[in-house]
């Protein structure tokens, strides 16, 4: 597929609903006030699950104290090294309800026709204000500049996401836009980020900081990178990817790594869940699934048929 391919399709979407357009392959949405407080209200109960004791937390700014102090006591052990609050069987309910207020956004913006299948589970992440400088020697950290496919997601995918809490303005993605000379081939899976080094060199960082309150559409053939500044605070975000449809959709066999292949959805599941299915997690906070070098998701994900 052509970079002009991908800025076709990218179009098409970007013509569904109201947004900035910030380069080809970039847009951000505003989300409105009743959805916004049905995700924030969402994420509270989540996250109040995922930390010790019983307190559930209603404003941002206790939220997100409580996040850093237990971080810092490295008291959340569903927290993976690159942030993500995983789901298990304790919090499905809540999980499930998070999902849920990510779909309604989703379905404001009518694209769901344009959606071929979603990656899951979808990500909640927190990004503390400096960098775990033990993950940085592994194979995925989320501050080298990459594309999701380097990590085995197809390269036909568009990346969501959406800044919740915390101090977005110096603690947020940055986003590369691929030079005119783009390859296919530079896409898929990779050892590691730092494979995609030398590609990466050839792109140009666009002046953009996402906003609080927004949704954010990339392609895959632009980069990302978690970003922080000096004296940066923590974060909470969302983000996940979908395999878009492209315009005359002539398209090659679907690069993704054996170990993905289970992490896919129909394009109506998540709009569903509590109805058609539910998102199940049989693990226990303190039992892991090895994420093979970060080409598989770390979750224990049993999609259960409520039909």
């Amino acid at each position: 597929m052509s970079l002009q391919d991908r800025k076709e399709a990218f179009s098409l979407l970007a013509s569904r609903f109201q947004n900035k357009k910030v380069s080809d392959l970039l847009l951000e949405h505003e989300i409105s006030t009743s959805l916004q407080k049905w995700l924030h209200s969402s994420v509270f109960m989540y996250v109040s699950k995922c930390l010790p004791g019983d307190e559930l937390y209603l404003d941002e700014d206790s939220l997100m104290n409580a996040l850093v102090k237990n971080y810092d006591q490295d008291k959340i052990p569903n927290m993976t090294p690159n942030g993500m609050l995983v789901p298990k069987k304790y919090i499905v309910l809540e999980y499930n309800q998070l999902v849920r207020s990510f779909a309604a956004i989703i379905d404001s913006l009518n694209i769901r026709d344009l959606i071929s299948s979603w990656h899951i589970p979808l990500n909640l992440r927190f990004k503390a204000g400096e960098v775990n400088q033990s993950n940085m020697g592994r194979h995925h950290p989320t501050e080298h500049i990459h594309s999701d496919s380097w990590a085995g997601e197809s390269s036909e995918s568009v990346t969501i996401q959406i800044p919740i809490f915390g101090d977005i303005k110096n603690n947020h993605v940055s986003f590369y836009d691929p030079p005119d000379d783009f390859e296919e081939s530079w896409l898929g899976p990779r050892p590691s980020y730092e494979d995609g080094s030398e590609i990466a060199d050839r792109y140009s960082k666009l002046n953009f900081v996402p906003n609080k309150g927004h949704i954010q559409f990339s392609d895959f053939a632009g980069l990302h990178a978690s970003t922080r500044l000096p004296n940066a605070g923590p974060r909470l975000s969302i983000d996940t990817t979908f395999v878009i449809k492209k315009p005359n959709d002539n398209r090659s066999p679907e690069t993704i790594h054996k170990w993905r292949e289970g992490e896919r959805a129909e394009p109506n599941l998540l709009s569903n869940l509590g109805s058609d299915s539910l998102l199940y997690f049989p693990h226990g906070m303190n039992e892991f699934v090895d994420s093979e070098g970060g080409f598989k998701h770390p979750s224990n994900l049993k999609v259960i048929d409520l039909s």
